[in-house]
């Protein structure tokens, strides 16, 4: 192990916000947010409509004031500096493109204002034209673009000033499904080759996980987990976070669990509808929880149809949703609806009993009291 050097000193986050709160009034919009993010990471502000990821994102960029806490960028403290002077550069969801004015001049606006020498601007338009592969529009007006080449255009816009700090508010969402994935896959190929430092919206969870290298789920005005994607979606905080990441969602359904040889037995319904299967390798927290209700989550990619001799559960197929390479079907199990992720080789009917094996490696349980995770 090499030992830093003496006087060393660790770079500053690039981000960092310190127990920030935001109110309207007597109406509590965020409440004592504190994260911090390194040069380079890609994070995502994720939650329900109305949790206060756009208003955080708004006092990043100083368009909104703070009611309390500090906000750092690159070891600055911007709290109260206004946005021209944060360094910061935003896209907004709704292009916010000039429509008198060229791509081109849409893209150098920023440089102009900021009295960049014109043999400069003309660089940084080319080089940002070339990256985002956008040359043969530079003398088109906004009017004549599809809704994916003026977000191209706002990306430039952005990526020309070189700012320490971009932010992204729900950029894909006026975009159709096929061009939002490709945006996406843009997006993410753009954050790798500039190695940038991203903040970015949205209501959609497949887009967190897929862009971020660090994820913030919000609810109501709180961090409900922060964390990288694979924590989020292997070891959510609490029953919102298990619900809302991931498409479909994990199932979670009441039961007991007892000790059993090196495992649990874990127990769902009662009576004739009792149904059971055993986990290896539970949490040490889950021998406090002994034949008491818990909430076990399972994810619906963990089931699959039994072959020979590892069958676990046998349920009635009561819809299924064929997607191509998956087919998605719903059972009732101790009077909750659960979502299974089969193969889509699965030959699964409506009515079928189907001889299921569960992936007990990657159960999740949660106390249904306090909703958190026992770990």
């Amino acid at each position: 192990m090499v030992n830093p050097a003496p006087n060393s000193v660790e770079p500053a986050p690039i981000l960092s916000i310190e127990a920030l709160e935001k109110s309207y009034g007597a109406v509590e919009v965020l409440k004592s947010i504190s994260l911090s993010i390194d040069a380079g990471d890609f994070l995502v502000l994720v939650g329900p409509s109305g949790c206060g990821k756009s208003t955080l994102l708004n006092c990043i960029a100083g368009l909104e004031e703070t009611s309390s806490g500090t906000i750092s960028i690159d070891g600055r403290d911007v709290t109260n500096i206004p946005p021209r002077d944060r360094d910061i550069a935003m896209v907004f969801q709704s292009y916010a493109l000039y429509p008198t004015m060229t791509v081109a001049e849409n893209i150098a606006f920023g440089m102009k204002i900021r009295k960049v020498e014109r043999s400069e601007q003309d660089r940084k338009i080319a080089d940002v034209a070339k990256l985002l592969q956008i040359e043969h529009l530079l003398n088109r007006r906004p009017a004549h673009l599809s809704g994916g080449q003026r977000q191209r255009v706002a990306m430039g816009r952005a990526l020309v000033r070189e700012p320490k700090l971009f932010l992204f508010d729900e950029p894909l969402s006026n975009l159709d499904a096929k061009l939002r994935v490709e945006m996406r896959a843009e997006i993410k190929a753009l954050h790798q080759r500039l190695d940038a430092s991203i903040v970015y919206v949205t209501h959609d969870q497949i887009e967190a996980m897929t862009l971020g290298t660090k994820i913030v789920v919000l609810k109501d005005g709180v961090i409900q987990q922060f964390a990288t994607p694979a924590e989020i979606y292997d070891t959510p905080a609490n029953l919102f976070v298990a619900d809302f990441m991931g498409s479909p969602p994990m199932n979670l359904v009441a039961a007991r669990v007892s000790p059993r040889d090196q495992g649990v037995s874990i127990r769902f319904g009662e009576g004739a509808d009792e149904h059971a299967i055993s986990a290896t390798n539970p949490p040490v927290a889950l021998a406090a929880y002994s034949d008491k209700p818990v909430i076990v989550g399972i994810r619906p990619e963990d089931f699959s149809v039994a072959k020979g001799g590892s069958l676990d559960l046998t349920l009635r197929a009561e819809m299924t949703e064929h997607a191509g390479s998956d087919n998605f079907t719903t059972f009732a199990l101790a009077g909750k609806r659960l979502m299974a992720r089969l193969s889509g080789k699965a030959r699964v009917a409506v009515g079928d009993e189907v001889p299921l094996s569960v992936d007990t490696s990657h159960i999740c349980y949660f106390d249904p009291q306090t909703t958190r995770r026992i770990a």
